[in-house]
């Protein structure tokens, strides 16, 4: 699993994570387990939702509040990184990798 340190470098779009071809993952180096980034619902509303059963953690950004749509890579991982920072106690560096399994919950 590659993993990088901006979405960017992951090789993916936008268009590609909201039509749920790929799902990103979070992962802190100070963690041992990985957040998923779940980008539209099961009826597929748009939404931004951060979880990981590990760390018992299920939280939202504040478009993902809202269901608005991220318009870039970058404010996506902006948020990304400012949710984690304010839900999850780490000192860690923050990794993304990319995945085709699609968590959808």
């Amino acid at each position: 699993m590659d993993k990088s340190a901006n979405l960017k470098d992951l090789g993916l779009t936008l268009e590609e994570l909201y039509n749920n071809d790929y799902q990103i993952n979070i992962h802190l180096s100070d963690k041992p387990y990985a957040f998923h980034i779940i980008l539209k619902d099961r009826i597929g509303q748009i939404d931004c939702k951060i979880s990981s059963f590990g760390a018992n953690l299920w939280t939202r950004t504040e478009k993902g509040k809202n269901y608005l749509k991220y318009s870039r890579l970058q404010d996506l991982q902006s948020a990304l990184k400012r949710a984690i920072r304010n839900k999850v106690d780490t000192e860690g560096d923050i990794s993304f990798s990319k995945t085709e399994d699609i968590c959808q919950i």
